[in-house]
């Protein structure tokens, strides 16, 4: 769980100074916002199914095994539904803001 803290706090951070947002190619700029948004999304799956796979490794055979395996693939799906929810807020909230800064610098002129 600290991993993945760690790897969206330098994600979020890289990608809001990596993306060259450019106010004349406003279509190119949104593309490439949603571009960063899948990108993140994935690698973020790819993590999750990982942490769901060694967590269900957790549970053990014999009669509790697939009711803690329910409660595993609960928890992860509650989980993955709130990184998913951050990721979209996070990208959401990058699209606003270089539509704000753009319409700020066009009347500024």
């Amino acid at each position: 769980m600290a991993e993945w803290f760690i790897w969206m706090v330098l994600s979020a951070a890289g990608a809001a100074v990596q993306l060259e947002l450019d106010c004349a190619a406003p279509e190119r700029a949104r593309a490439l916002i949603e571009y960063a948004r899948l990108s993140e999304i994935e690698q973020v799956e790819d993590i999750h199914r990982d942490d769901l796979d060694k967590a269900l490794a957790l549970c053990s055979a014999g009669a509790g095994r697939e009711p803690c395996r329910a409660e595993r693939r609960r928890q992860a799906d509650l989980d993955w539904e709130r990184k998913l929810a951050d990721i979209k807020a996070r990208y959401e909230k990058m699209r606003k803001d270089f539509e704000e800064r753009c319409r700020a610098s066009t009347a500024l002129r």
